[in-house]
Formats: C-alpha cells, structure tokens, sequence
C-alpha cells in the first residue's frame, strides 16, 4: 500500500514528508536491561498527543515481526522499533516479508544498537524519538540470508559465521544483567579459549577463497558487537556487502586485536582482509554457528546476498553523514 502523504524527493535517496500517519509503536521491555520497560511511561505521555498512534508492548522472542507484519498489512507507515538490534531486526522481517512497506523508526535502548551506530542515531531516547517519527527518511540496503537449515531472514546491519556467531550463541543464554558491552566483552573471553579456527570455503560473487579462519564478517554498516567498527568502510546504502575475514590467528593475537575492534583498525593486521560483494556463499563444517545482527541464525552453509535500497529508515534530518 502506498504510504497516505505525498513524498517530495531532496536527494537520490532522502525523502521529506508530512510526520507520519498513525504510526505503530513496538518496544521491547527488555531490552537494555530492561531499558525499554523503562522508558513506557514517557513513551505514553507523548502519544497522548497522537491518540491516532497505537502502541505494542511485546512478551515473547518473535511477537515484533508478528505486530510489525499485520501492521504493515493494515496500511500503517511508519513503524517505530523502541529496543535493540535484534527488536530492530524482527520489525525489518515484518516488515519486508509483506508487499506493503512502511517506514522503520528506532529509538535505539537495546545493549548493541549497532544499526543506530551506523546511521548515526542519537542514543538519547528523546532525540530518537523525535526522528523516529519525523519527517526525514532514507533508503538503505538490506541483506537475505539463507541458513544450512533452509531458513531465510532479512538482516540491515552485520551478520557472520565462526567465533563471532559463537559468543552470539553464548550471549543468547545469558541472563539479562550479563549483556551489554562488558557481558559481550567477558563472553568474548570465555568462548576464545574453546573455540578452534576452521576451515572455510567462501565465494565472493562467484570468486572463491579457501581459508582457515577465526570468522567471517557480512556487514551492510560499519558497526556491529555493540561498537566495533568490523566494516570501518561499509556505507548501508551502496548497493554492496562489506566482507571482513580475520584470517588463522592466535588466541593470544585476537585477544591483542579487541581494541584495534573498536577503532576499526583490525583491518590493518595482515591477517585480515575486507572485500566487497553482492553475493556470499561460505560452506565448511556444519557446525559452525551464524549469526545475524548478534542473533543466532543456525549453522554453515550459509548464502547472503544483497538488496539494495529495500527499506525506509527514519535518519537525522539534513546530516549528509548519516549513512556513513
């Protein structure tokens, strides 16, 4: 369904419009250490001034893309996502699994909110708010997995198979008080000693590389891991994937390395590599975890391929800087 208000076009890609039609609202209580259960009473008073909105509390994994599908279906146009990249990702799938495409807003409260980092969201919850449901847009690219499991999902910020999708497996068992950055970073530590590098196949739009890896990054923007500039090049709207492989190193060196993660200056380890596709394809031992956006996704194989400019993000109005 076409959105309700006539977009009037700025840039090959920002749109501007009337504030949105009857926006849907869906926030994660748990999120953030329980963040978003937090912010409901602020979250209330301002939509006392849109009786027109309607807001969605969720209480269980899945119920965003749920709310965010029928909302979708039912002609709503903006739907804004209130929690962290994995409340983030469940409205992404409901929204993209339909034929109907509102448009995402995101106050960012989660642990991670690594897509947030990489559209250069505010983290106050006021200023997102704002955004979130305001006037100025922008397309992004978002990317499809595939799983050796059959399964398929849409993520917009960083997915990866190996160590990485190992701590996301780990933290996906933690208590609520074990997450953010020092729960990521003391997980991290803990899976490094059990973890053993593997053997890789991947093929880069056709193009393949054998290696022993300790993982593979598939990022859309440059941020992931609550922080880490994995992709310190990766633009979410370029129409490319931003592949970073950390080559057979030590656990001694990935441990020296976790600083360099957060300036994004890995990449100038000789054992990492970062190259550009519109296709991924990694296969090797079936157990190696994946994830997508720090959520478990199943295990290798694993295909990814890109869709450019399939979503609508809601971004800070004149910053020409916000996608990169």
């Amino acid at each position: 369904m076409a959105s309700p208000y006539r977009l009037v076009r700025l840039d090959a890609n920002r749109t501007i419009g009337r504030v949105p039609d009857a926006p849907v609202i869906i926030v994660n209580p748990t999120a953030g250490s329980g963040r978003g259960a937090r912010l409901l009473p602020w979250i209330r008073e301002r939509l006392a001034l849109r009786p027109d909105a309607d807001l969605h509390v969720t209480s269980r994994r899945g119920e965003a893309q749920d709310l965010a599908a029928h909302a979708a279906a039912d002609g709503c146009d903006r739907l804004v996502a209130v929690g962290g990249d994995g409340t983030v990702q469940e409205v992404v799938n409901g929204i993209l699994d339909g034929s109907a495409r509102p448009a995402l807003g995101i106050v960012p409260v989660g642990s991670g909110n690594d897509l947030a980092r990489s559209l250069r969201l505010p983290t106050d919850a006021a200023e997102a708010w704002m955004i979130a449901i305001g006037r100025s847009t922008r397309e992004i690219d978002v990317a499809l997995a595939t799983n050796g499991q059959g399964h398929r999902r849409w993520f917009a910020s960083a997915g990866g198979i190996g160590f990485d999708a190992q701590v996301a497996a780990a933290m996906a068992t933690r208590r609520s008080w074990q997450t953010g950055r020092a729960g990521y970073l003391l997980t991290t530590l803990a899976e490094l000693r059990r973890f053993d590098n593997r053997q890789l196949r991947i093929v880069l739009d056709g193009e393949p590389i054998e290696r022993r890896v300790l993982f593979v990054a598939i990022a859309n923007g440059a941020s992931y891991g609550g922080g880490m500039r994995i992709a310190p090049a990766a633009i979410p709207d370029d129409g490319w994937l931003d592949v970073c492989i950390v080559g057979d190193i030590s656990r001694l060196t990935a441990i020296r390395e976790l600083p360099n993660l957060y300036r994004g200056t890995h990449v100038r380890n000789p054992a990492v590599s970062v190259h550009r596709a519109r296709q991924v394809e990694i296969s090797g031992e079936g157990t190696t975890h994946v994830h997508l956006d720090g959520e478990p996704f199943g295990t290798l194989p694993l295909r990814v391929e890109i869709r450019p400019v399939a979503l609508q993000v809601a971004v800070v109005a004149g910053d020409p800087g916000a996608l990169g």
